[in-house]
């Protein structure tokens, strides 16, 4: 009884493979290419801008003051054509500022 294999309990290879090619999406590769890429295309307003992460191909920015945001929201889709370039397949759809993390 106590043998028996409970099929809720087992997670097939397949699922657990896919689900890393799925969160790969991202990919650390990717990931530390935009950290590394970052400071380089934000210029001087990288300063005021700190990278937090990315979200659902969204990159999530806190700007340290309420002008740094306004100068992120009229440069963000300059800025995403300009950080797309440096990787294979455009990735990058939009940059979010984040306040409240």
């Amino acid at each position: 009884m106590f043998l028996e294999r409970k099929k809720q309990n087992w997670t097939r290879a397949n699922d657990v493979c896919t689900s890393w090619r799925f969160m790969g999406s991202a990919g650390l590769d990717r990931l530390a290419l935009l950290d590394a890429v970052w400071k380089k295309e934000m210029g001087r307003l990288g300063e005021h801008c700190v990278l937090l992460g990315v979200e659902r191909n969204c990159i999530l920015v806190k700007p340290s003051s309420a002008a740094a945001a306004s100068e992120l929201a009229l440069r963000s889709s300059v800025l995403v054509k300009g950080l797309n370039k440096y990787f294979k397949t455009p990735w990058i759809k939009a940059i979010k500022p984040a306040s409240s993390i």
